[in-house]
C-alpha cells in the first residue's frame, strides 16, 4: 500500500500540481491532509483512491502500481471540470446532478451524439 501513497506524490509532482491544488480536486480543506496522505498517514478506501487517480489523471490501477502509467488514460479539461464540480456540491447538489445525468442517459431524445452543438 505504500506504493500507492508515493504514486499520488509522483503523479502530483509529475503535473506539478501543488498540494493545495490537490486537496481542492478531491474535496479535501488543507494541504495538510494531503500530506498525511502521501507520507502513508492515513488509510485511503477505494472511493478515495477512484477520486485521487481522476484528480491526477489517471487510473486505480497505476496509482497502485498495477499498471504501468503509460498505459493510462488522461482526462479532458472538460471531465476534470465535471470531477471538480461535482466534488465542490454538497450532498443535495451531487444527487440532483446524478439524476441530471441519469435522466440524460436515459432519454435519448435529449442527446444527439453526432451534434457538436451540444458540447459548445
Amino acid at each position: 500500500m505504500l506504493e500507492l501513497y508515493s504514486n499520488i506524490r509522483r503523479f502530483r509532482l509529475s503535473m506539478k500540481m501543488s498540494q493545495d491544488e490537490l486537496a481542492h480536486r478531491t474535496g479535501y480543506s488543507d494541504r495538510s491532509s494531503i500530506a498525511k496522505i502521501e507520507k502513508g498517514e492515513v488509510d485511503l478506501p477505494q472511493s478515495k483512491i477512484s477520486l485521487f487517480a481522476a484528480a491526477l489523471q489517471t487510473t486505480p490501477g497505476a496509482l497502485m502500481g498495477e499498471i504501468p502509467p503509460a498505459t493510462t488514460p488522461s482526462l479532458s479539461d472538460e471531465e476534470l471540470f465535471l470531477l471538480d464540480s461535482y466534488n465542490h456540491l454538497n450532498g443535495q447538489g451531487k444527487k440532483k446532478l446524478l439524476e441530471y445525468a441519469e435522466d440524460l442517459m436515459s432519454n435519448p431524445s435529449n442527446i444527439d451524439a453526432n451534434s457538436e452543438e451540444n458540447l459548445a
